[in-house]
Parts: C-alpha cells; sequence; structure tokens
C-alpha cells in the first residue's frame, strides 16, 4: 500500500511538470571590449621638486624612492621577475630621454656567506637585466645575461646598454684555463630589450666590475677588472677587436690580486678615470688621452678600501667612500691630492658603497649596512663640511644611487 501512493505521487508530479509553459531563454547581448585585459594599476610616481634619486635594496628585492631636496624616502615599489625568490636589483643606469630605468637582478648565493661582499660573484644563476618605465616602474622589458652581473651603465645617448660580470665563481671552475676564467661584458639594444633580440657579449677580463663609457656615444668602455689588476679598454663598435688591459701597477696579481679595481667612474671633462682598488686601499688616475695611468705620486692612498668615488663638476675634487674604516674623504685632485676635508662615519653608515655628487647641495652616500638583517641607509651630507644633513633609512642591502630630475614646470 505505501509503494502504490508512492508512485502515484511522482507520476502526478511529472505529469504537471510537463504540463507548465517553459521558462522564457533570456539573450543579453554585449558590445566588445575595448580596454586592457591586465591593465597597469601602479600608483604614477610623483616626482618631488628638485628630483628624486632611486635606490635598489638588494635583499629586500625593492627600490627606494628618495627626495633629492630633503633626503627623505617618500615610495618604496617591488622590482624583480620573482615574488618569492630573492633576485638581487643591484647597479641602475637611467635613462632620462627614453623615461627608463634599467636595473642589474644579479641572484645572490645566500646559504653560508658572511663578509662584504661575500655572496657577490659566486652564484651560478644566470642574471637579468630590466626596463622599467619612470612613471610607475612597470617592466617594459627584460634580457638574460651571465651569471653576477655587476656594473650596468648606459650611453650618454641612451644607444647602449653595458653590463659587467663580477663572476668570482667562473674563474674558480676553470683552473688553468684563462680564456674561460674571463667574464663578459653584455652590450644591449635598448630597443630590442623587450623583443626577442640577444646581447652581444664580449669577454673581458676575470671578475670584471665598474664600468665608465666614453661619451657621448659609449663606443669606448673602461672596465676595472678585479681578478687581473687591470683596467680593461674595450671596443664597443667591433665585439672581436682585442681588449686592451692595462695594469694597475707593478706586478699585477691574478685571481689573487694585488690591487683589486672595483670601481671605475669618469670625470665630466673625459679627461681621468678614478679607479678604486680595494685590496691596495687606493685610488689611481687613467690618463684617457694618452692611454696609460698618471704618474705613482698622483695615487690616493686610503685608511680604508675606496668604493664607488664622487666627482665634482668641474672635475677638480673627489669624494671617496671607503669601507674598514666606514669614512669619506674629499680629495683636491687638482691641487695635487690634497685632503680637504675627511669625517668618520663609523656607527652612522655602516660601509659606505656609493658616492653621489651633482655639483650643489646633493651629496648622498649609499650604506649598505649588514646585507642581510639590518636596512641600510642613505646619508645627505654636506659638501663641503662632510657633516650629516640628513639619515634615512632604506632597505635591506642598498646598492645603487641614480637621479631622476624633477619634470620643468
Amino acid at each position: 500500500m505505501v509503494i502504490t501512493r508512492f508512485l502515484g505521487c511522482v507520476l502526478a508530479a511529472a505529469a504537471l511538470t510537463s504540463c507548465s509553459a517553459p521558462d522564457p531563454i533570456i539573450e543579453t547581448h554585449y558590445g566588445a571590449y575595448e580596454g586592457e585585459a591586465y591593465p597597469d594599476r601602479r600608483p604614477k610616481i610623483e616626482v618631488p621638486e628638485g628630483g628624486m634619486g632611486v635606490v635598489t635594496d638588494s635583499r629586500s628585492d625593492t627600490i627606494s624612492l628618495i627626495s633629492l631636496a630633503t633626503g627623505e624616502r617618500f615610495g618604496v615599489l617591488p622590482v624583480g621577475r620573482d615574488p618569492v625568490t630573492i633576485d638581487g636589483p643591484h647597479h641602475a643606469a637611467i635613462d632620462a630621454q627614453g623615461n627608463a630605468l634599467y636595473i642589474a637582478l644579479s641572484y645572490p648565493l645566500l646559504a653560508g656567506t658572511v663578509g662584504p661582499h661575500a655572496s657577490h660573484g659566486e652564484s651560478a644563476v644566470a642574471g637579468y637585466v630590466q626596463k622599467l618605465a619612470l612613471d610607475d616602474m612597470r617592466v617594459l622589458g627584460q634580457v638574460r645575461v651571465e651569471p653576477n652581473p655587476g656594473d650596468i651603465s648606459i650611453s650618454e645617448d641612451g644607444r647602449r646598454v653595458v653590463v659587467s660580470h663580477y663572476d668570482i665563481k667562473r674563474a674558480l671552475d676553470n683552473p688553468g684555463n684563462l680564456e674561460a676564467q674571463r667574464s663578459s661584458l653584455a652590450v644591449i639594444d635598448p630597443e630590442q630589450i623587450s623583443g626577442s633580440a640577444e646581447p652581444v657579449f664580449i669577454p673581458v677580463c676575470i671578475a670584471a666590475h665598474g664600468i665608465a663609457l666614453s661619451r657621448p656615444d659609449g663606443a669606448r668602455a673602461y672596465v676595472a677588472c678585479y681578478g687581473e689588476d687591470s683596467l680593461a679598454i674595450v671596443d664597443l663598435t667591433d665585439p672581436d677587436a682585442e681588449v686592451v688591459l692595462v695594469p694597475i701597477g707593478p706586478s699585477p696579481g691574478r685571481l689573487d690580486p694585488s690591487y683589486g679595481p672595483y670601481a671605475a667612474v669618469m670625470s665630466p671633462d673625459q679627461k681621468t678615470i678614478a679607479v678604486s682598488n680595494t685590496e691596495s686601499k687606493d685610488v689611481r688616475f687613467f690618463d684617457v688621452e694618452s692611454g696609460a695611468f698618471a704618474d705613482p705620486h698622483s695615487i690616493v692612498t686610503l685608511l680604508g678600501a675606496p668604493y664607488f668615488v664622487a666627482w665634482t663638476p668641474d672635475s677638480g675634487r673627489l669624494y671617496v667612500p671607503t669601507q674598514g674604516p666606514d669614512a669619506i674623504a674629499l680629495i683636491d685632485v687638482a691641487g695635487g691630492n690634497a685632503e680637504l676635508a675627511y669625517r668618520d662615519l663609523s656607527g652612522e653608515c655602516d660601509k659606505p658603497h656609493i658616492a653621489n655628487f651633482d655639483g650643489g647641495d646633493g651629496l648622498f652616500v649609499v650604506c649598505e649596512g649588514d646585507q642581510t638583517r639590518t636596512p641600510g641607509r642613505v646619508l645627505q651630507l654636506d659638501p663641503e663640511t662632510l657633516e650629516t644633513v640628513s639619515d634615512t633609512e632604506v632597505g635591506l642591502y642598498p646598492d645603487a644611487f641614480v637621479r631622476v630630475a624633477a619634470e620643468a614646470p
């Protein structure tokens, strides 16, 4: 009896459903989407009056934006290719006319490394160069380079981007084979960086780092060769041309340098290149016209290891940051290399790495910090007295400082 009643209810329900009117079909037509599939929602960067400095924070995967007028950090933006891995934004170059920032990503060897620059040069991971838009730092293009990119520079006319490779691992992995030990310069066409074109690689020397380019076209590169105690002269117009290596001094070392040339900075008048030697703790001056280093009496000997110097616009004076002790010195190059001012920065600036000067009040020094735990700092100093004007905390292991001018009113 229960089964019969249940079947009857089911049949009745089916009959009612079959007799009811079907739901109306509603069609909705939309116009074609005319917007971007993946719109850029990055906020636009407002360059403050007086311009801004861009600082790469290597172990934070960020860039810090610094007001050149006040020294304050007014923005922090993420950079890199991988949201998880440390990409190591290292040195940077500005193309003001092209409204682009170029950053070399140098993937660090993090495990078990200690001391200043201990992991720099020991990675096996290929680096990259990214081209970023200055208005919001979106990626415009990128190109793969070799492991351990060091310095990066762009020609004054904006037609060449040049990257060195401080590849110590390459040298150690190829004992007895000098050619295999030597790292390359990567020469990049800025117009092709977002396409399929690859850099031109020119073998240069062991552990190449600091780059100075001839102006305006960057046809010639002067490269500090840490692992061969030399300054390399490279013809960038002919990749097959012989690279000239000029020894820093007598009895240059190989792999175990006596001088350790790390940075090369050309004077504004293009006559002289200041080469900072971290092992011999001195700055030596290369005469561009003669193709030789100046008289040994012109050597500036320092207490600590010098890094990236800053010239005054008249090419007459030089600001030299040093590590161990942490300090900065003002040298009168035009007046026989006399020391005009000296400031011990111990306790205020851990590992001064780069000095940057525009000829006005804007003398800035980037302080690396301990690289992995304590944020670095950017100091603004008085150009004459070297006293601190401003002191700003940035990210972990800051490693570059480049300037962006404010837009004309």
